[in-house]
């Protein structure tokens, strides 16, 4: 298992979705319990669950730290302790270490983990990428640059926060649905999201990747224009970002674990329905670091209603995946995806 976790370490660099810049703090995981551990005392003691995020796009999870009205069962049935982890690899690790028991991470990610052996449940979904409905993570070009159709796109550079990732999956899928070999007609420079609307103004690439808050701050300073955009070539509904459990702490756990998801799908309830009102909550709690008047009244993307993922995404997504040859063999979709401890 740790050689399969050295392998992902090195093609697992997945930058998803940075769509709301997370606070620049970041907790330690817990090394006490193992990761398939009892809840102490009989079950009269909470359970401590662990959850390695990200420094995006979570923002129901963070409503469950900064508003615990909304979740009833926390701080009885379990506790949550929240790391944020700046890439899927370093997830990955910690989870491979024990360190946590459900990761929020790229879709792709827990493919390939999946497809190399590594235990792991996916029971919910965080944030989605879909056709026509809400933001679509657009790639764009400066508006002086003759760049105006996907038939301007060959022999340019394109910017992707990294390879083998989401972001690079939408860039190639979307040059071979003009027709164009994704390896031959174009380059890729790697460049931090952050870093983005400088390097397409300094010229250094001539297109760039730019999710929220990144993309509604470059449309507001009016000189950049989209050329294509997540769902260009990925015409599916996509789970890009979702949560997985160790399933050997799922078992020991049930009802923690359903009573935490019960919780989660309730902040998720409350964000779909107040997104403004808990973007302001997340600014005032200095949970997020942005642009308050960018970030509150953002355009988010789209999001699942009762936190299920949609199967049907996922087995286009790992065509996909087979297609580029980032997965080796499919994986069996039945034996990894678990939505039967949501709330029904």
């Amino acid at each position: 298992m740790r050689k399969n976790m050295g392998k992902l370490a090195m093609i697992l660099g997945l930058a998803v979705g940075l769509t709301a810049c997370g606070s620049g703090q970041s907790a330690q995981p817990s090394s006490g319990a193992a990761s398939g551990g009892q809840a102490a005392a009989g079950g009269n003691q909470p359970v401590e669950i662990r959850l390695g995020g990200g420094f995006s796009s979570e923002e129901p999870l963070w409503l469950m730290q900064v508003n615990p009205e909304l979740t009833p069962h926390q701080g009885k049935s379990y506790t949550l302790n929240i790391t944020q982890f700046r890439a899927n690899a370093d997830r990955l690790n910690a989870y491979q270490a024990n360190q946590i028991d459900i990761a929020s991470i790229g879709q792709g990610a827990t493919l390939v983990a999946a497809s190399q052996g590594i235990p792991l449940k996916v029971i919910a979904s965080v944030i989605k990428e879909t056709p026509g409905k809400g933001f679509n993570t657009p790639f764009m070009a400066l508006k002086d640059s003759g760049i105006n159709s996907m038939a301007d796109v060959k022999g340019k550079v394109i910017g992707i926060p990294d390879f083998k990732s989401p972001t690079d999956m939408w860039a190639r899928a979307a040059i071979r649905s003009a027709g164009m070999d994704p390896d031959k007609d174009v380059k890729y420079a790697i460049i931090p999201i952050p870093s983005m609307a400088e390097a397409v103004k300094s010229k250094k690439i001539d297109i760039g990747m730019f999710p929220q808050p990144f993309g509604a701050t470059a449309l507001k300073a009016g000189e950049f224009k989209e050329v294509f955009n997540a769902k260009t070539g990925v015409q599916a509904d996509e789970d890009f970002l979702s949560m997985f459990v160790n399933p050997e702490f799922l078992k020991n756990n049930e009802q923690a674990v359903k009573d935490f998801l019960s919780d989660y799908v309730a902040a998720l309830k409350y964000y779909n329905e107040n997104g403004t009102e808990a973007r302001k909550l997340l600014i005032e709690k200095q949970k997020v670091k942005a642009d308050p008047e960018i970030y509150i009244n953002l355009t988010d993307n789209n999001r699942s209603t009762d936190g299920k993922v949609d199967p049907e995404g996922w087995k286009a997504v790992q065509d996909i995946l087979l297609q580029e040859k980032w997965l080796d063999k499919p994986v069996d979709l039945n034996t990894i995806i678990d939505m039967s401890y949501l709330p029904q």
